[in-house]
Order: C-alpha cells, then sequence, then structure tokens
C-alpha cells in the first residue's frame, strides 16, 4: 500500500490511473435550482454552501473533495442585452457589430430563471418559442459574446478570485478543476435538441461553424485556466454522446477538436476529465481516439451501459469517476441496492484508476442514507486487502 497521500494527490492520481493509498471518494454534491426543490425537504446535512460542504466533506465524512473554478464569457464591450415580456413569452436581444442575436421562452411555473435567458441552459429546449442559433448570421454574433477576458480590470478580478478560490483547496489540500468546454452539448441548449439533430443532417456546415467558435473559445478559456494553475480541466460531454447523435457523427463533428484540447492540456502538464452519462456505448472508439484521462459519471446501470465493455475498451487508459446511479439508485429509500451497485462498481472497474461519485451527483433532495450508505460500503471495500 502507498504512503497516506494528501486529498489532491489521491484525486490527480487516481485521474492519471497512478497508484494510490486507497480509491478516492468523490462525490459531486448538487444543490439543485430552487424550482427543481420545489415541495421537497432538502435532505443535505449542511446548506447550500460550498464552504459548507467541504466542510462536513472532509472533517465529518472523510471523503475528499474537487472544487471547481468557473470562468464565465466575457461578451465584447460594444455588445448590448435587451429584455422584453410581453404577455407569458419572454425575449432576449444581444446587439453585436455582427447583427442581433435573439431568442424567445414560454414563461410558466416551471421556468427557473426569472427574467432572463440563458445562452446554454437545459432548460431552454423545453421553453423555446424561437432558439438561440438559426443561422450562419447567428454564429457571427457569437464571436462578440463567446470571449474570454482579456481586459486588464477583469483579468486583474479574475486572478484575485482564483486566488481566494485556490486558498480554499488548499486549506482541505484538494484538487481545483476549471470546468468548461460545451460543443455539442451547448449547441443542444442554443440551437434546440430537435433543431440541432436536424441541422447534423441538413446544414452540417452551420453546426461545425457553431462548434469552431465553441471550440477557439474552450483553448483560449483552457489556456488561461491553466496559467491561473487549475489542477486539471472538466470537459462538458453530457449530451455528445449516442443519445443524440451516431458514433460518425461525434468523431466527424468533434474528433479533431476534441483532441486538440486533450493536447493542450496534456502540453501543460495536466489531466483532463470528461463527463459523460449516457449514450456511451457505441462511442467507445471515438472516446479512446481522443485520449481523455477520465471518464466523469458514466452511469453504467443505464441502458446502453454496459461496464465491462467500457472498463475492456478504455480501461487501460483511462481512469473513470464512477459509481451508484442517480437515476435508479439515489432517489430511493432503498440502500441495499446503492450497496449493491458500489460492490459491482469494485468487481468490474477495480480500484487503479476509479474514483467513486453518485453519477452524475448526488442530489439535495433524495435520501441522505443512500450517501451514507454509498460512503460506508466504499470504506468498507477500500479496507479489504
Amino acid at each position: 500500500m502507498k504512503a497516506k497521500m494528501t486529498s489532491k494527490e489521491r484525486v490527480l492520481a487516481a485521474m492519471q490511473r497512478k497508484e494510490v493509498d486507497y480509491v478516492p471518494c468523490v462525490p459531486f454534491f448538487n444543490f439543485q435550482e430552487p424550482s427543481q426543490r420545489v415541495g421537497r425537504k432538502w435532505e443535505f446535512p449542511f446548506g447550500p454552501s460550498v464552504i459548507e460542504m467541504l466542510d462536513y466533506s472532509y472533517n465529518v465524512l472523510k471523503i475528499d473533495q474537487v472544487i471547481n473554478f468557473s470562468i464565465p464569457n466575457y461578451p465584447d464591450k460594444e455588445v448590448i442585452s435587451n429584455i422584453e415580456v410581453k404577455g407569458d413569452v419572454l425575449t432576449k436581444e444581444y446587439i453585436t457589430p455582427a447583427g442581433v442575436l435573439r431568442a424567445s421562452v414560454r414563461l410558466n411555473e416551471h421556468w427557473p430563471h426569472g427574467y432572463d435567458i440563458t445562452l446554454m441552459g437545459d432548460f431552454n429546449t423545453a421553453h423555446f418559442i424561437e432558439p438561440w442559433i438559426k443561422s450562419k448570421a447567428d454564429i457571427e454574433c457569437l464571436k462578440y459574446i463567446f470571449k474570454e477576458p482579456t481586459k486588464d480590470s477583469d483579468l486583474d478580478r479574475l486572478r484575485l478570485r482564483y486566488k481566494d478560490t485556490r486558498a480554499l483547496a488548499d486549506k482541505y489540500d484538494a484538487a481545483l478543476y476549471c470546468y468548461f468546454g460545451h460543443g455539442l452539448t451547448g449547441a443542444l441548449n442554443m440551437f434546440g435538441a430537435e433543431n440541432l439533430c436536424q441541422m447534423t443532417l441538413d446544414d452540417p456546415e452551420l453546426v461545425h461553424a457553431y462548434l469552431e467558435v465553441d471550440h477557439q473559445w474552450n483553448m483560449r478559456t483552457y489556456e488561461l485556466a491553466l496559467a491561473l494553475g487549475v489542477d486539471f480541466i472538466r470537459r462538458d460531454g453530457f449530451y455528445e454522446t449516442c443519445d443524440f447523435f451516431s458514433p460518425k457523427m461525434l468523431t466527424e463533428f468533434l474528433g479533431k477538436r476534441l483532441k486538440d484540447e486533450v493536447d493542450l492540456v496534456h502540453s501543460a502538464g495536466k489531466p483532463i476529465g470528461y463527463t459523460v452519462l449516457s449514450g456511451f456505448g457505441n462511442m467507445l472508439d471515438h472516446l479512446l481516439a481522443v485520449g481523455f484521462d477520465c471518464i466523469m459519471c458514466p452511469d453504467v446501470f443505464l441502458r446502453d451501459g454496459d461496464a465491462k465493455r467500457l472498463k475492456d475498451k478504455l480501461g487501460d487508459k483511462t481512469s473513470f469517476f464512477t459509481g451508484p446511479s442517480d437515476t435508479i439508485h439515489m432517489p430511493w429509500d432503498d440502500t441495499k441496492k446503492v450497496r449493491e451497485a458500489i460492490r459491482y462498481i469494485f468487481e468490474i472497474f477495480d480500484k487503479t484508476g476509479l474514483l467513486i461519485t453518485p453519477c452524475s451527483s448526488a442530489k439535495a433532495v433524495y435520501p441522505w442514507d443512500n450517501v451514507l450508505a454509498m460512503i460506508d460500503e466504499w470504506r468498507r471495500l477500500i479496507q479489504q486487502t
């Protein structure tokens, strides 16, 4: 057994399939939007605070955590946004030097963003009357919106925020990461799901044009995050799967772009993880070719989530940040099933290159006893020789 490691050392080593003192348990805790919690009991024994969550994780649960340092977009100073409400229709515009980018949604009790429309929100598609992206002209507008900070004042504030976040991570010897990169996940939110899938067939050049703007923004933001000193990059691939696209499409639209992003992060000597949840069973060759260090939150209990096939195909080169399903196991009062899921994960993936979390997260309204059962079973298994 390797000598005792710090939390950061353990997590980064596991992500890169290196030897660790024990398999880390690093549950992603999801506070959820207030609208998602209406009528539901708050189950976490800590409040909706990162600091409270970290303190409870390290000092009470005795588990590891990772901390996200987010970098928002910084539209050009020429960009102006307007909001208009007419009846139950909310419209937002970005007025740019290239034209106007516009979206409209239907307001109802399920709309969580008040009188605003996010660029990349999971709730957009279900409410769209008019999506953000409809033509090449909209892509030209995006070039003024999908931007990293360049002004000295913005960079100074970002560095100060990074300094505070790094100090918090250092307090617990926790790994600090940047969760960034949107690709087809962002495209689905901006085109609308049905529109995007149709566009990949009818107007693939429009999809490529969008993805290239996004990719260049990703690359510049990764460079900034790595220069600041984050410990790893987490790329969002949540909807970049065969739930929506064929393996051939994924390679065509994403293959080289993702490989370039991976190479950039590796050139800085840092690992990069890739978030997928479902629909990954037929895209394993695509993932292998790209070369991510870690596949994060693959739910191997969902349809097409063959754990053994995933491990056999990628396991020699890739680590897995996985565990019980937050669809099948974590929402229900059945800790026995949660324990069975943890045992299955250890049986298939073994202890090299494994990190434990509910997939995709432990949610605030799910029974807390399930989290405790997951941690207790994990602890029992890591203590076995």
